[in-house]
């Protein structure tokens, strides 16, 4: 067992005793990479990721690929339904940690808020908060949501007419947000999901 744990098993990793478990939120605007990145990290990894698309939709009784074409802050995407939300993943990160050695959070956001009640939940939970916010080129998030559009297992309901309202309602990382990775997703998905957990076991290795 070396200071960053160790693998049991494909793609495992196990935490030590004497380190503490973490939660790794991954946040951006729309078309960014996150849902890929959180997805292909969990499996990485072995730990769970709750993606907010879902567990939105889960909780207005729909299945996950049900498309809601809905105005930005409208229905499902309210203030106060997000806020549900967001308060349901923490609870069900909590729980994966009783068990987990870390869990991995997939949502915008976008209000610091919401970012600061997760580093309260991990601080509760005996965890660790870091966060990775997944960053590209406007032609790059639209070249994406084109082809989510044309996906029938797509989870995500983000649209280009939206990212203009959605960038003016966002709360850029700041320093209450490290440890933080300021992370360009443009690149292959392997090399993208190679460098965000070099910097989670660098993380790992520090505690």
């Amino acid at each position: 067992m070396n200071a960053l744990g160790a693998f049991s098993g494909p793609g495992l990793f196990v935490v030590s005793s004497y380190m503490m478990k973490m939660v790794v939120v991954i946040f951006g605007l729309m078309g960014t990479g996150k849902t890929t990145l959180a997805r292909e990290l969990g499996l990485a990894l072995g730990w769970p990721a709750l993606h907010s698309d879902a567990v939105r939709k889960t909780m207005a009784g729909l299945h996950p690929t049900t498309r809601m074409p809905l105005k930005f802050g409208e229905g499902i995407y309210s203030k106060e339904f997000s806020q549900g939300m967001y308060r349901e993943m923490r609870r069900q990160a909590r729980e994966f940690l009783q068990s987990a050695p870390g869990v991995i959070l997939d949502g915008s956001y976008i209000k610091a808020v919401e970012r600061a009640k997760v580093r309260e939940m991990a601080r509760d939970a005996g965890a660790a908060a870091l966060f990775i916010c997944c960053r590209c080129s406007r032609e790059v998030a639209r070249e994406r949501m084109a082809r989510r559009a044309a996906d029938p297992q797509a989870i995500s309901d983000g649209r280009e007419e939206l990212m203009c309202a959605q960038e003016a309602d966002f709360d850029p990382p700041g320093p209450e947000d490290e440890p933080l990775l300021l992370w360009d997703t443009h690149r292959e998905v392997p090399a993208v999901v190679a460098g965000a957990r070099d910097f989670i076991s660098k993380r790992l290795a520090a505690r």
